[in-house]
């Protein structure tokens, strides 16, 4: 289940690490791709680790939060036209959104041992 506080916390992290990577633009361009690769598997991380639960649901809650992210970050970043953000806003969504996932792993297993269905009954 989606925890959406979790995501919305998650969403915000990878938007501001993505600015800040963006302005790094103009001194140091590995610094800001540096910071863009992770922004979205920070953002994962700090969404599932927040809502806890089953890898599911990390995956889940981690994989919206870089994804979202990223996809906003690139629609109001992105010069040019509407075509080219469309394409770039999408390609950004489904990247990050992996590396959301990464990061929502990540956080379910920092966490520590889930509780739920994943779990094999004692029997």
């Amino acid at each position: 289940m989606v925890n959406w506080t979790a995501v919305a916390i998650g969403f915000v992290a990878t938007v501001v690490l993505e600015t800040i990577g963006i302005l790094f633009i103009s001194m140091d361009i590995a610094v800001s791709i540096f910071i863009s690769i992770f922004a979205p598997i920070i953002g994962g991380f700090v969404a599932a680790y927040w809502a806890g639960g089953i890898y599911k649901e990390g995956i889940i809650n981690g994989g919206l939060a870089g994804g979202l992210g990223s996809l906003i970050a690139a629609i109001i970043f992105l010069p040019g036209s509407l075509m080219f953000i469309a394409e770039n806003a999408v390609i950004s969504f489904i990247t990050s959104g992996i590396l959301g996932i990464i990061g929502g792993l990540i956080g379910i297993l920092a966490k520590g041992k889930p509780k739920g269905k994943d779990e094999p009954s004692p029997e």
